[in-house]
């Protein structure tokens, strides 16, 4: 399985609204722990904007480990949404690993 980090593209501290037209346009899956990117009304335009498909741990309190087990039990749960919704749309992954969406 690939992925790109923020960091080997972005500086910390870019702002997402920089970032987001990136993911949306290489059509990556955007994994994150920040659940706010859907309340704030400049990051949530990029995302529609930018046909972006978002999924955020529904907690911030994880470790690297626990994110990564939560995140494997939560891959098929993301590959039948992406199957089934055509970007862009925001979906949280709960520490069970279900994932569900919340945007549109």
């Amino acid at each position: 399985m690939k992925y790109e980090r923020h960091g080997q593209h972005f500086s910390p501290g870019t702002e997402d609204t920089t970032w987001l037209p990136l993911v949306g346009q290489k059509g990556w899956l955007l994994v994150t722990k920040d659940k706010r990117i859907r309340y704030n009304e400049l990051e949530k335009t990029a995302v529609l904007q930018h046909r972006v498909r978002e999924f955020y741990f529904s907690s911030g309190n994880y470790s690297g480990a626990e994110m990564a087990e939560v995140l494997m039990a939560a891959l098929p749960g993301m590959a039948k949404l992406c199957r089934k919704h055509d970007a862009p749309f925001i979906a949280s992954i709960t520490k069970s690993g279900s994932v569900n969406l919340r945007f549109p």
